[in-house]
């Protein structure tokens, strides 16, 4: 018997879940990598984030508890006044690097502005590269909350009413979102030119828009009212490009546009997109 998208959903997820208690158990959450999770799940790693959004939340759901700071020792937990430290020179990084760029963004100035001493710096952290990584995860978990959660829906999916409202309101929060980061994310694109490892972190954002989009698709083709042919993982990340380039050459490259012309365009290529009918589309009936 074939399983419908919406159970090979929460088998992935139930796999997902598995296979992050496994190595978190047996590596330590250190060690845990989310690549090596999604793998173990057999998913992709664009999967894993549309199901957690980081390696952090996913430590919280599956293990019930906050994960180990970068620098605790082994078993031992940051004191209330380490935790405000590593905090302050996470914000005077974000703000050093937003504003100089990653390359002239100094350590002395990092340190300065957190109010600490560069050698307090090095017990947080490694190098300059290590607390960006840090700034980067921070915003891409940022970046995945924008928009996506306006298309779930707490009723039915039978009717389309709502729908198209819905997406304009996702387009509309992702765009508005998106404007708050315009400078720290052209920075981190910057940088991911010369540390390709930070790719997987970067697209993070738009895997986790391009799955939820997905996931919207498959329980708006279970209730018979957009195209049954398309292919929603595909589909989500078609349309989650679309959203998110269109935004990036209107706020990152300054290119002239109309506000509400804009989030009207993209919310009908969406919704003729993806075929969204009046009614639902009549079920098979059996011979």
């Amino acid at each position: 018997m074939t399983s419908t998208p919406a159970e090979a959903a929460r088998s992935s997820e139930d796999a997902l879940a598995r296979a992050a208690r496994e190595l978190f158990t047996a590596s330590g959450y250190a060690d845990a990598h989310v690549t090596g999770i999604a793998n173990a799940a057999g998913v992709s790693l664009s999967r894993f984030y549309a199901r957690f959004g980081s390696k952090e939340r996913a430590y919280r759901e599956i293990m019930g508890a906050e994960p180990p700071e970068a620098g605790e020792a082994a078993g031992q937990r940051l004191s209330g006044k380490a935790r405000r430290t590593r905090q302050a020179l996470l914000v005077a990084a974000r703000t050093c690097i937003e504003r100089d760029g990653y390359h002239p963004a100094r350590i002395n100035d990092i340190a300065e502005l957190a109010g600490t001493s560069v050698g307090t710096f090095y017990t947080y952290f490694s190098s300059k590269q290590d607390v960006f990584t840090e700034v980067t995860r921070q915003v891409v978990a940022e970046l995945q909350s924008l928009g996506s959660s306006s298309l779930h829906s707490e009723g039915g999916e039978s009717v389309r009413p709502g729908i198209p409202e819905r997406i304009e309101q996702a387009i509309r929060r992702y765009i508005a979102g998106y404007e708050r980061y315009v400078q720290l994310v052209l920075r981190v694109d910057e940088a991911v030119a010369e540390q390709p490892e930070l790719m997987p972190l970067r697209l993070a954002a738009h895997h986790g828009f391009a799955e939820r989009i997905a996931a919207s698709l498959r329980r708006w083709q279970e209730a018979g009212i957009v195209d049954p042919e398309l292919d929603a993982e595909h589909a989500g990340h078609a349309l989650a490009a679309m959203v998110g380039h269109a935004t990036r050459v209107w706020l990152t490259f300054g290119e002239k546009h109309d506000r509400e012309t804009a989030i009207r365009t993209l919310t009908r290529l969406w919704t003729n997109g993806i075929g969204l009918r009046e009614t639902p589309r009549p079920q098979p009936q059996d011979p």
